[in-house]
């Protein structure tokens, strides 16, 4: 390997005076760590530093978080090697990957003598210490540029597939396709199939690392079967794609075994090709089998399904969480018209309390008309929460409510929706949130819906589960760990609202006989509002914070509605349209760009 080339284009070295530089290449030996390999470990004397020739490198926290990855002519390690203190995170290869490594004492040496390049190497590790934490950062090195696909049985045409991908993917860049035939012909016959001991091995993975700086991503196709094209594919990707038909039930195969013989250490998801009107009941189990922590669905003949997983590969696709509220939650639909008129597709949503129930039913791909006539239909002409039992857990049995649940949203699964969708609860037993993001949709979003005090809990695996406002009323923080692409925050919650202006007090019977001012917007306090309030407290202190998350944070207009004010359903969802048809037009751009 030219070794003096690498450190030219290493940014810790830039600026460093040509000789200084030929006199450090003569120092730096060359290591090569195998797709998963540990380079070193939290913990383990810092004695050298490495620069990334060729390949790709994870950083992960003592917690197994990921701190960051790094790529091509980064650095890892120089922070110790300069300090002389043990290694504070665990690195290992993604890809099979090629590294300089400079010894620290050779480093100090160089330092003693080249003084500028001390000073140099200090300031880039501060920025780097300043940098290395943000969400930006993070996202940005989740991103992947490799993009193995993988057949998890022979009848699935893996080349059909990538040209599908191919096109929306362009969209952020240009996008090469390699297979073990593009390999023989364009290089020699027979050498993708290099062993990974083989002489050839070293040079194949040069020519595909070359092939990588020219394009924005790669798709790499393995071999129908396992085989040393197959593994090449797969030790060289940064995330791994199995396909498979929802036709094919569920069970081992020669491919699966192959992925989990290597042990990689990227993340692995699953795509099912579902044709319209099909069934996907072995979702999950194909799941299992593969590893894969999440899923999509392709149907032959639709664009916009390959279109929606490319996004979520790029780091652009658009996801939606919406917060509780009650009927301020109405306001949600409003928004949804506005993103609809403005073209802005959903690729992910998820909500809390009425927020669960808006965005459940905008994820079975329902328009905003219709969610207003079902909401309507729902809380405004059906009396639902009038079921009263005598107050030993609540004020109400919730039969009726859950009923309506199950009559709007069928025995849809959740995993089993086109667009991904989760919902949160609240698990009184165990004092957190639960998300949901598969399992019967009714059950689970009348859960996030059932408020402490006025609906009894829900009863799962011996824990009581409540409404998810509780805890988490708005959860970007869930959305957040999908990692597809930048979120748009919905709050209906009113801070402050619980109030008596006029009244100082003290006095324990202001709230019997207060009546509100003309020119107010407050509300008489009700036993369902204090409960609420109460109940959500600690949830909507958090909520700046959880906004932080947020691409876009929009604090809906809905002062002065209650919590239960059902009949103002069509003014409050024409609050949260003009609002948004206010503020989307001057992010959209920004929502929706291409990652840097």
């Amino acid at each position: 390997m030219d070794i003096r080339p690498v450190l030219a284009q290493t940014p810790l070295l830039a600026g460093i005076e040509p000789a200084a530089l030929d006199e450090l290449a003569r120092h730096c030996t060359v290591c090569v760590f195998r797709s998963g390999q540990t380079v070193f470990d939290i913990g383990m004397p810092a004695n050298a530093f490495y620069i990334v020739a060729i390949g790709r490198l994870r950083v992960d926290n003592a917690d197994g978080s990921l701190r960051g990855e790094v790529g091509l002519h980064e650095c890892v390690g120089e922070i110790g090697a300069l300090s002389g203190r043990a290694h504070s995170g665990h690195v290992y290869a993604v890809r099979d990957s090629y590294l300089l490594r400079i010894d620290r004492e050779r480093l100090l040496s160089f330092t003693q003598q080249h003084p500028a390049a001390l000073l140099r190497l200090t300031q880039v590790v501060i920025d780097r210490l300043q940098l290395r934490h943000t969400p930006a950062s993070l996202a940005n090195a989740k991103r992947p540029r490799c993009l193995t696909l993988i057949a998890a049985t022979p009848d699935i045409d893996t080349a059909e597939l990538a040209r599908l991908l191919r096109g929306p993917l362009t969209e952020c860049g240009n996008v090469g396709i390699v297979d073990a035939h593009r390999v023989d012909t364009a290089i020699a016959p027979g050498m993708s199939q290099a062993l990974q001991d083989d002489a050839n091995a070293d040079r194949l993975v040069r020519l595909l690392h070359a092939g990588e700086t020219q394009f924005r991503h790669l798709l790499y196709l393995a071999d129908a079967q396992p085989s040393a094209w197959s593994a090449r594919c797969l030790r060289q990707c940064d995330r791994v794609l199995v396909a498979v038909s929802a036709r094919t039930p569920p069970h081992r195969t020669h491919m699966l075994e192959l992925l989990r013989d290597l042990q990689l250490r990227v993340p692995v998801e699953l795509i099912m090709l579902r044709a319209d009107g099909a069934e996907a009941e072995h979702v999950m189990a194909w799941r299992e089998l593969c590893g894969a922590r999440a899923h999509y669905f392709l149907r032959p003949g639709h664009e916009g399904d390959a279109a929606r997983i490319a996004r979520s590969l790029t780091g652009r696709a658009l996801g939606l969480v919406l917060g509780g509220g009650g009927a301020r939650g109405f306001a949600h639909i409003g928004l949804l018209r506005a993103l609809q008129e403005l073209r802005m597709p959903l690729d992910a949503l998820g909500g809390s309390s009425m927020g669960a129930f808006v965005s459940g039913l905008a994820a079975q791909g329902l328009d905003w008309q219709q969610i207003l006539e079902i909401a309507r239909e729902t809380f405004v002409k059906r009396k639902l929460l009038n079921d009263y039992l005598v107050p030993r857990v609540a004020l109400i049995r919730g039969r009726k409510f859950f009923k309506q649940m199950e009559a709007v949203f069928g025995e849809q699964q959740i995993e089993h929706l086109r667009t991904p969708y989760f919902c949160v609860s609240t698990n009184l037993t165990r004092g957190k949130a639960m998300v949901h993001d598969r399992g019967p949709m009714p059950v689970w979003i009348a859960t996030s819906m059932a408020v402490p005090g006025v609906a009894p809990p829900v009863v799962w695996q011996g824990d009581l589960l409540v409404d998810g406002a509780v805890v988490n009323s708005l959860p970007t923080d869930v959305m957040q760990e999908l990692e597809r692409g930048p979120i748009i925050a919905s709050d209906v919650s009113t801070e402050g609202a619980l109030m008596m202006p006029g009244v100082e007090g003290p006095d324990g019977d202001a709230v019997l006989r207060w009546t509100p001012m003309a020119d107010s917007d407050a509300l008489r306090p009700t036993l369902v509002s204090i409960l609420f309030r109460t109940a959500t407290l600690t949830s909507e202190s958090g909520v700046r914070q959880r906004a932080q998350r947020a691409d876009a944070y929009l604090r809906l207009p809905v002062s002065g509605v209650a919590l239960f004010d059902w009949k103002r359903l069509d003014e409050v969802a024409q609050r949260g349209y003009e609002f948004a048809m206010q503020k989307l037009p001057q992010l959209q751009s920004q929502l929706q760009a291409c990652p840097l």
